[in-house]
């Protein structure tokens, strides 16, 4: 059998390169269709295939296919699955190695990781009902996860809290609403991180501030630094701004006639991460 995506990069890729080791049973309906069982025919003639992208599953639809096709598959994308709501099912799959959900309106929690131990990368893109992260501890074997809102911006999660255990992730996506505790800290424990891709304006600039001064200088990452340069300005109230201040309700400035107040900016927030490299007792406010 073929071994399947190295990462998951090439997994989210491989809908686009359809590799041999990829069955893919998207649908093109806008809302991702109806799961019809008859599409699961494909599955019987490609016995080589390790991964699947499927779209509009219900509850009893994923049970049938887990039951009758789940041990053959190492990465699963549930593209568009709004109906399902119980994730246990996946349970019986010790094998997963990815998984990835796009678009659910019903689930309020996963599964026990525990169960799928070989676990490595978790993708949940607008993944509207799921408000706590507990579940996520058990997954030890997470060095992969993405939290996303590409499309509606409406998740928002209790806190960050449980993400603090998992302390071999090397990349985090992390592009909710709303942390309900307003807490950047348990981030800090995350110092194997690789790559870290958060939204600029979830958190203060103090607090990525105090970040930057708990995570490796190596983490790549946009708000660990005081501000990005955009590659196309953006025109508010006519006024054509092309650097973004990092930071929870920072403004969009322009690179010449706001340099003074850029360069205040800056300098404050590299002040903040000296105090904070300093003291490791402060907080952020």
């Amino acid at each position: 059998m073929h071994p399947g995506p190295a990462d998951i990069r090439e997994f989210r890729d491989a809908g686009h390169v359809r590799p041999p080791w990829l069955i893919d049973l998207i649908q093109s309906e806008i809302n991702g269709g109806k799961c019809d069982r008859s599409q699961f025919s494909a599955i019987d003639r490609n016995t080589e295939a390790t991964t699947l992208r499927i779209s509009g599953l219900g509850q009893r639809d994923l049970e049938h296919l887990v039951t009758t096709y789940g041990g053959r598959f190492t990465a699963i994308e549930f593209w568009k699955c709004p109906r399902l709501e119980d994730l246990t099912p996946l349970e019986d799959l010790p094998d997963l190695r990815m998984v990835s959900f796009f678009w659910n309106q019903r689930a309020t929690h996963l599964w026990n990781l525990a169960r799928t131990p070989h676990l490595r990368a978790l993708r949940l893109d607008n993944f509207l009902r799921l408000h706590r992260l507990d579940d996520l501890p058990a997954g030890q074997a997470l060095d992969h996860v993405c939290l996303d809102d590409s499309i509606w911006p409406k998740s928002t999660f209790e806190t960050l809290e449980p993400l603090a255990d998992l302390t071999g992730l090397r990349s985090l996506t992390l592009k909710p609403k709303r942390i309900d505790d307003n807490r950047i800290q348990p981030l800090g424990a995350l110092t194997a991180l690789e790559e870290l891709n958060i939204s600029t304006n979830l958190f203060t600039t103090e607090q990525f501030a105090w970040l930057r001064s708990r995570l490796p200088a190596t983490v790549g990452s946009r708000a660990l630094n005081p501000l990005r340069h955009l590659k196309e300005p953006w025109d508010p109230a006519g006024k054509s701004g092309d650097v973004l201040l990092v930071g929870k309700r920072k403004p969009c400035l322009n690179s010449e006639t706001d340099a003074a107040r850029i360069r205040r900016h800056v300098q404050k927030f590299h002040r903040m991460v000296a105090a904070f490299q300093e003291d490791r007792s402060l907080e952020p406010s």
